[in-house]
């Protein structure tokens, strides 16, 4: 008997391979809780293992760095998420990979620039994309979204070897010799970043490093 295939069998039939092709096809797809998680970018600097972040055509360590020399903050055993606080001497003679610097100015103003951040002469005032740049944990009273990873804590500075004052003050060294300082407004609102030339003798900043892409 010659079976004849009618346009409704024919639909069905074609109705059925496509509805099979989607069900190989979604089983085919990984579950995105299996799928394998990004491995953390690190870069080894001094024997420790510091991770980093690629933020606009940079790259940066989000960690402030705890190598040799330098002063902790108070005993050493608190908020290790501060780092340690180094002269520019020190800073500058600290030993990096290939490709690594101490940031310059302009690094940190490229950085400050790909969040938003407007500049009118060394000063960003009572700018909302600032909060990019900062942690969500340990300012007084605005905290940061970190949405950049750049992860900067306000863990102050030293002078003449003093227990740094934390909480609204985020500073580090560029390879100038000036800082890079993120703070927390008077308003309690927003926070401000400024460019300092200090006098280098007697103060102590953290340091963080960048690279090219």
């Amino acid at each position: 008997m010659i079976r004849i295939l009618t346009k409704q069998n024919a639909f069905s039939v074609r109705t059925f391979w496509v509805s099979l092709i989607l069900v190989a096809a979604i089983s085919c797809k990984k579950d995105p809780e299996t799928q394998p998680k990004p491995i953390p970018t690190t870069v080894l600097i001094s024997g420790k293992e510091y991770p980093t972040v690629a933020i606009g055509n940079q790259v940066w360590t989000t960690a402030n760095y705890e190598g040799p020399g330098g002063l902790a903050y108070k005993t050493g055993s608190e908020k290790p998420e501060y780092g340690r606080y180094y002269t520019f001497e020190e800073a500058k003679a600290i030993t990096v990979p290939a490709g690594w610097r101490l940031p310059t100015r302009q690094d940190y103003t490229a950085l400050a620039e790909s969040q938003g951040v407007v500049f009118t002469g060394n000063r960003a005032m009572i700018q909302e994309a600032i909060k990019k740049l900062t942690s969500t944990t340990n300012w007084r009273a605005i905290p940061g979204t970190n949405a950049s990873g750049f992860n900067a804590h306000p863990a102050g500075y030293s002078y003449q070897n003093s227990d740094p004052a934390d909480g609204d003050i985020s500073e580090f060294w560029t390879a100038e010799g000036t800082t890079f300082s993120i703070q927390e407004s008077a308003t309690g609102k927003a926070h401000n970043i400024s460019f300092y030339g200090n006098d280098s003798a007697g103060y102590r900043f953290n340091v963080r490093f960048v690279k090219n892409q």
